[in-house]
């Protein structure tokens, strides 16, 4: 078994002891920028794994690290992917003591984030979970090429979305395409082109989705 180097810093080898919350852990709000949507979100509580529990006999009376799942058999794990640590008594069984590590920041992994489909997908991920910031996100739109609703005869949809001006709504992959029911005509488009043609428009990423993002044309010049 390759043993796991965890910076403990973040949770104290003797952490006050603390009931396991039953509800999940609120991950803060993170700030998105000026134009960008922020997420608030709910991750669930760390599942006591077979694994944790084999470790647990071989430490009686210590505490025991639950990670991120997108480290698990990492050799290496940053401290604020630990999302912190379970009592373990000394018989090594684990109890219902537990110290959250509040420098825990969740991955896209952790928050059941299917697996991204191309670059922006991933920068849009890292950029609501806090692990990326706003300009990755502009960046990887530039060059991507998007799926956007799309009118016979007419052309790209214009749309409401409560910014007091007409939007276009563009989808990352077909993965966060609406039902068919709700519109069945796509275009692909590159999103620097689509850019160029909305004027003061605002284009709305993914929306109704986790990824839900808005900002105006402008920022893709």
């Amino acid at each position: 078994m390759t043993r796991t180097k965890v910076d403990d810093s973040a949770v104290p080898n003797e952490p006050e002891p603390g009931r396991a919350p039953g509800g999940g852990y609120q991950q803060s709000e993170q700030d998105q920028g000026e134009e960008m949507t922020a997420m608030v979100t709910t991750v669930p509580p760390p599942t006591v794994t077979d694994e944790l529990r084999r470790q647990a006999k071989q430490t009686p009376e210590s505490w025991i690290y639950a990670i991120d799942p997108a480290f698990e058999g990492a050799e290496d794990v940053p401290g604020w992917a630990v999302v912190g640590a379970f009592r373990v008594d000394e018989r090594g069984e684990i109890g219902d003591e537990f110290r959250r590590n509040p420098n825990y920041r969740p991955t896209p992994v952790a928050l059941g984030f299917p697996v991204p489909a191309n670059e922006l997908e991933n920068a849009l991920q890292l950029a609501v979970t806090g692990l990326g910031g706003d300009e990755e996100v502009r960046n990887a739109l530039r060059e991507a090429t998007v799926l956007v609703p799309h009118v016979p005869e007419i052309g790209v949809a214009d749309l409401d979305a409560g910014l007091d001006r007409p939007v276009v709504h563009a989808f990352t992959s077909d993965q966060y395409l609406p039902d068919p029911a709700q519109w069945q005509y796509w275009e692909r488009w590159p999103a620097r082109e689509l850019a160029a043609s909305m004027g003061d428009r605002y284009l709305v990423l993914n929306p109704g989705s986790a990824l839900e993002v808005r900002l105006p044309a402008s920022d893709l010049a």
